[in-house]
């Protein structure tokens, strides 16, 4: 195993983590081994991501005949729209409508993407 050391880390970057190590009954090395372990920790594709998502989904209950999409995609719809609300963009009510609509499968993650670009104040024009 290698060694690390930090020179120069802020004081309160350190009070910081020596708090969160004692919550966790810790030591501080073992908690910055733990964050940069997260931190670095390999990502799954979206190729990847939406094959688990598939596998678990795999034994729910048939989706109604009419869906407009599957329930991969309406996890990934449902966390566009929360990421609006979250972010303050949009109201509870327009949340909540674009909820229901998704429980329903009643709109396809295309036309919730085309709402998130619009209402994203940094997606591309």
């Amino acid at each position: 195993m290698a060694t690390l050391t930090i020179r120069n880390l802020p004081d309160e970057i350190r009070d910081r983590m020596r708090v969160e190590a004692a919550k966790k009954g810790h030591s501080m090395e073992e908690e910055a081994r733990q964050f940069l372990s997260q931190g670095y920790a390999p990502t799954l594709s979206l190729e990847e991501l939406r094959r688990r998502l598939d596998t678990l989904n795999a034994g729910d209950p048939p989706l109604p005949s009419d869906a407009k999409m599957d329930r991969t995609d309406a996890f990934l719809a449902s966390k566009r729209i929360e990421l609006l609300f979250d972010e303050g963009l949009i109201p509870l009510s327009e949340r909540t409508a674009w909820d229901e609509r998704i429980d329903r499968y009643a709109v396809s993650l295309a036309e919730v993407q085309a709402f998130f670009d619009k209402m994203w104040p940094w997606s591309k024009p």
